[in-house]
């Protein structure tokens, strides 16, 4: 089959490479579409912790199909199921995974399209224990965007939803903090505000359920904010997010820290936190409650990132793919690839 491979940072290429076949508890699926991000990225250009990856890898780890073929002692899937699947592969055994915390499972880390073979490729081969079938009258291609709306939702899950009514602010407006805003829109907020630093993403608001839409550097409109939220998303993976979204805070207000900046030193002012009496959560990767959530919602029809698609690209042009995500002229919001 036709996969992108990653030998080491630097060296990747699209080429055949064997068929997987699904041995015992696991499925063979046909890949409708997967997304691609920025972990992708410092996977291909060797940033990504080593931790977190391991080489030579096929990436793909944001991504929707249908089942072709289940391996020995598999039930409840078929072919032509449509599935998404957890990428974590945890334990299930250890304290966390008891809590139905499986996204800090104690065991070493091990991720689809990371550590084991991901989805940019015709097919791969998943656990069926992390199956979760979507409904035939709902489309496939935009289930892709279930892995990152999951990391959300698992996040807010661990923060605590906001009560129907409340004021509520997402800062970024990259993909993750436009599915906060469709995610958080399930809630009834009073206030939805996006604080958003690219306006061709910020104009994707309003479709969000945003109430509000404030540019990034209006210091005017920010200042018009402090103090006066019950919770904060801070979604922007730049230092400055979280110094941006703790004064919007009421005392007593909650944020969610989803961002990863890389900045190695502190860029929040404890004295904030401890004197306003401030919770912050931060948030890894998606837990299977989370998946279970956000994939009952897409599959009633409540949850719909299908317009957050804004470029496809097939396999053999993933090089395209990724420079879209890079550019900045490209204004991408998310992008699939279709092998």
């Amino acid at each position: 089959m036709l996969a992108l491979v990653v030998d080491r940072p630097g060296v990747s290429a699209v080429r055949q490479v064997p068929e997987p076949v699904p041995g015992p508890g696991e499925v063979l699926v046909e890949v409708a579409a997967a997304g691609i991000c920025g972990s992708d990225l410092e996977l291909l250009d060797g940033r990504r912790p080593a931790a977190y990856v391991r080489y030579p890898v096929l990436p793909g780890h944001e991504w929707a199909g249908r089942v072709l073929a289940a391996g020995p002692g598999v039930d409840g899937v078929g072919p032509g199921d449509p599935v998404v699947a957890e990428g974590l592969r945890s334990c299930g055994v250890c304290d966390r995974c008891a809590e139905g915390r499986t996204n800090i499972c104690a065991a070493a880390y091990a991720e689809t399209g990371f550590t084991l073979p991901g989805a940019l490729a015709e097919r791969l081969v998943v656990p069926d224990r992390l199956l979760h079938r979507l409904p035939a009258d709902r489309p496939v291609e935009p289930a892709a965007l279930l892995e990152p709306a999951a990391c959300v939702a698992s996040g807010l899950l661990e923060a605590g939803l906001p009560l129907p009514g409340s004021r509520v602010a997402v800062v970024g407006d990259g993909p993750l903090g436009l599915l906060a805003l469709l995610l958080l829109g399930t809630t009834a907020p009073a206030e939805l505000v996006l604080v958003g630093a690219r306006p061709a993403r910020s104009a994707f608001g309003p479709r969000c359920g945003a109430t509000q839409v404030v540019a990034a550097g209006d210091e005017d409109a920010l200042a018009g904010l402090a103090g006066r939220l019950d919770m904060v998303v801070e979604a922007t993976n730049v230092p400055a997010g979280p110094a941006t979204a703790l004064p919007m805070l009421r005392r007593g207000g909650s944020a969610l820290l989803l961002g990863i900046s890389g900045a190695g030193q502190p860029v929040i002012d404890p004295d904030t936190v401890s004197l306003n009496q401030l919770r912050l959560q931060g948030g890894f990767a998606a837990s299977r409650n989370a998946w279970r959530w956000v994939v009952r919602l897409y599959s009633d029809g409540i949850l719909d990132p299908a317009p957050l698609v804004t470029h496809r690209f097939p396999l053999e042009k993933v090089d395209g793919a990724f420079a879209a995500l890079t550019s900045s002229d490209a204004d991408a919001v998310k992008i699939l690839v279709h092998p």
